[in-house]
């Protein structure tokens, strides 16, 4: 068990914690089963072959972690959002498309909403919405599904009669799909934020929110991945993060903004760090 420990930790950065140790075990006596493989040795090696082991890691990858969101997920952080796209609007800010970057979009609710508050505020304001959204998720059955924009009456529960009406449409019993003009804004990308550097997030972002993402790794590396996305952010840009993810630590380059109900801080011009008010 130790090294398949190990080995999902390397590859994921995600640290398997003595409560989840029996779902491990059973996922792995699962899937030797259906393979009807005998050895666990055999099999933990048959993992680590390019060929053979990719989707076998994908597979248990997907199975592992857990995939709870839903639409408007913590709204202060939603609200956040909201009030800075119309400041920047109403300011004349926006001379250029806003790009966003939703860290473990998970199945793809928290970029839609996103989308969907961005389309918003900007029709408010009487101007043409410009602006992209980049969903990044580790797991390809959660990718498959964000990209197909189809969700059960279930997961509409946190979403008001007139967003329903303007972004989503009925395709069936109990079956809604977010409308053409918000999916078109929307690009989603299998990806591993320890080791892939896709071509799509290499460009600087305006906005990137990482909502419990961050809680599954060891506190080292919850830093070293936070310093990565700094280098994505644009200067004056917002990162969002899930609330107590990174205790009191402020990042380098970043500064804490108001409310204390969003885990919120800008990039700073000058490199400072602090409160920002």
């Amino acid at each position: 068990m130790g090294l398949w420990k190990e080995a999902i930790e390397q590859r994921t950065g995600v640290k398997i914690t003595p409560d989840r140790e029996k779902a491990l075990s059973m996922l792995l006596d699962r899937r030797m089963k259906e393979l009807q493989c005998g050895d666990i040795n055999q099999y933990f090696e048959d993992s680590l072959d390019d060929a053979k082991g990719a989707q076998e890691w994908s597979g248990i990858i997907d199975s592992l972690l857990i995939k709870e969101t839903s639409f408007f997920r913590h709204q202060p952080s939603m609200d956040f959002v909201t009030d800075w796209v119309a400041e920047k609007v109403s300011e004349g800010e926006l001379t250029e498309p806003l790009w966003v970057w939703s860290l473990g979009c998970s199945t793809g609710e928290e970029a839609y909403s996103l989308a969907m508050l961005i389309e918003q505020a900007m029709d408010a304001a009487g101007v043409v919405p410009r602006y992209g959204i980049i969903g990044t998720d580790i797991s390809r059955d959660c990718i498959t599904q964000a990209r197909r924009g189809v969700y059960r009456q279930s997961k509409m529960t946190h979403i008001n009669g007139s967003f329903q009406e303007a972004y989503f449409d009925q395709v069936g019993k109990g079956l809604w799909r977010v409308k053409d003009s918000v999916r078109r804004r929307v690009c989603f990308v299998n990806s591993n934020v320890l080791t892939d550097q896709s071509p799509m997030v290499r460009r600087k972002m305006h906005l990137i929110y990482c909502q419990n993402m961050l809680i599954y790794f060891r506190r080292w590396k919850r830093r070293e991945i936070v310093n990565q996305l700094i280098e994505h952010l644009e200067t004056d840009g917002r990162l969002i993060l899930g609330m107590g993810e990174l205790g009191n630590w402020i990042p380098p380059g970043l500064a804490r903004v108001a409310p204390r109900t969003v885990q919120a801080y800008v990039k700073s011009r000058y490199g400072l760090q602090g409160d920002a008010g």
